[in-house]
C-alpha cells in the first residue's frame, strides 16, 4: 500500500515485461475473496428470485474490491495517457 513503491515497480514493470509486479492488499486473503464472492452469488440469486416472481429485479454492483497501490498508479498513468492523446485530438497546435 505503498505509493512510492508502486511507482518503483511500474518503472520496473515498464522496462521489464517478464516482471510480475502483483501485489495483495494487505489484509485481502483467500477468505476475504471468497465472502465477496458468496455476497456477489447470493445478490444474484435474489434478483434471479425476484425476476422469477415476474418483477424487475433491482441492478446490483459486486461488493468492491481492495485496491493496492500498484493498481491505483497503473490507473492514475493509464488515466494521463488517455488525457494527453485526447488531448492530442482537442487542442491543435
Amino acid at each position: 500500500m505503498d505509493r512510492d513503491l508502486a511507482e518503483q515497480l511500474l518503472a520496473i514493470e515498464d522496462r521489464d515485461e517478464t516482471f510480475d509486479g502483483a501485489a495483495t492488499p494487505e489484509g485481502y486473503t483467500l477468505d476475504t475473496y471468497l465472502l465477496l464472492t458468496i455476497v456477489d452469488a447470493v445478490q444474484g440469486v435474489q434478483a434471479a428470485v425476484i425476476a422469477a416472481a415476474g418483477a424487475d429485479p433491482p441492478a446490483f454492483d459486486p461488493m468492491p474490491r481492495p485496491e493496492t497501490a500498484l493498481d491505483l498508479v497503473r490507473e492514475e498513468h493509464r488515466r494521463r495517457s488517455m488525457e494527453r492523446l485526447i488531448a492530442e485530438f482537442t487542442h491543435p497546435g
